[in-house]
């Protein structure tokens, strides 16, 4: 799908205003109004996909207008505008919905076909666009109109929803990445953001809001699962949802919510065993650090993972051959 990227950082320091009048603003269709005598700092990242655009927007202070030239373009799509990130806020206003300030961690609604004006005044300020066609957006939400009536986006699915889309435009290549799930994830999670019929509601908690929810679980576990131990409770406490829950959505997926954190400890060993930076640690620490208390079961659960011992690993790293990967 089109990746499509602009940053000021890409022209010297007295070029800068001029392409973000011209090129930058072309680009998004929009007019851009700059502080006198300030070099702009942009970077934009967008990414295409079927009926939907995501684009991803760091600035310096501006203040972004589409007026009625802008909006010959046809462009109807209904978008969700979000502040992923950061410390600053931006004030939106657009006609039919009002002003809405968001500060990071809220999200609002802005329609493609009405004027509107965005206003970005920290230093370093974040947002994310994510259009969806009327087409595909509209059946799952039934009025976007009245919808827009609470123009701030539901917060349950704020985070999941940032994330989705975040992952999918930071860097150009999708390799491995099936598009229409991606797509469908999106469009269940906005449907939530606005605010769908019971009946959507239902299949976009089990489809959409579910598989976004595993996925945050998951990257959070790749991170603390050798971080101390990773109960549960904890992980539920942290999601926001019961330890059920978790449980149930790996088991639907076919493994369990422990052997899931077993395949990350051991893989981490096993990396750190083939990893010249952690050459001079003893077996015994690093078996430690990724979260084992029990050595003796660690020594089987990774003889039956790699069938080698921790050792033999070692032993065939030091000598120059390939040591088995992690399945």
């Amino acid at each position: 799908m089109a990746y499509i990227t602009f940053s000021t950082s890409s022209y010297p320091e007295a070029e800068r205003l001029e392409a973000s009048l011209d090129i930058y603003a072309a680009m998004a269709n929009i007019d851009v109004s700059l502080p006198r005598g300030k070099s702009p700092d942009i970077e934009t990242r967008i990414r295409l996909l079927p009926g939907v655009s995501i684009a991803l927007i760091q600035c310096s202070p501006l203040i972004v207008n589409r007026r009625s030239r802008q909006l010959q373009d046809g462009n109807d799509d209904f978008a969700l505008l979000l502040n992923p990130t950061g410390n600053a806020p931006w004030r939106s206003e657009l006609a039919g919905v009002g002003e809405v300030e968001c500060s990071p961690g809220a999200g609002c609604f802005s329609f493609n076909d009405r004027p509107g004006t965005i206003e970005f005044h920290g230093s370093r300020t974040y947002m994310l666009n994510i259009s969806f066609s009327r087409a595909l957006l509209g059946p799952l939400v039934g009025d976007l109109e009245r919808a827009s009536k609470k123009p701030h986006l539901s917060r349950e699915t704020f985070a999941h929803l940032a994330r989705c889309a975040i992952d999918l435009v930071k860097e150009p290549g999708l390799k491995g990445t099936d598009i229409l799930a991606e797509t469908n994830r999106l469009l269940d999670l906005a449907a939530l953001s606005v605010g769908a019929p019971r009946d959507i509601e239902i299949t976009a908690r089990h489809r959409g809001l579910k598989q976004a929810r595993l996925r945050a679980v998951k990257a959070d576990l790749r991170v603390s699962a050798w971080q101390g131990e990773t109960s549960l409770g904890w992980l539920a406490k942290r999601h926001g949802v019961s330890p059920g829950y978790i449980r149930a959505m790996f088991e639907q997926e076919g493994q369990s919510f422990t052997d899931y954190v077993l395949g990350l400890r051991l893989e981490r060993v096993f990396q750190c065993l083939t990893s010249a930076a952690h050459a001079h640690k003893k077996v015994a620490d690093i078996i430690y650090d990724a979260g084992f208390n029990n050595p003796s079961w660690f020594y089987r659960a990774f003889k039956r993972r790699f069938d080698l011992t921790p050792g033999e690993v070692r032993e065939l790293v030091s000598t120059g051959q390939p040591a088995r990967e992690p399945l």
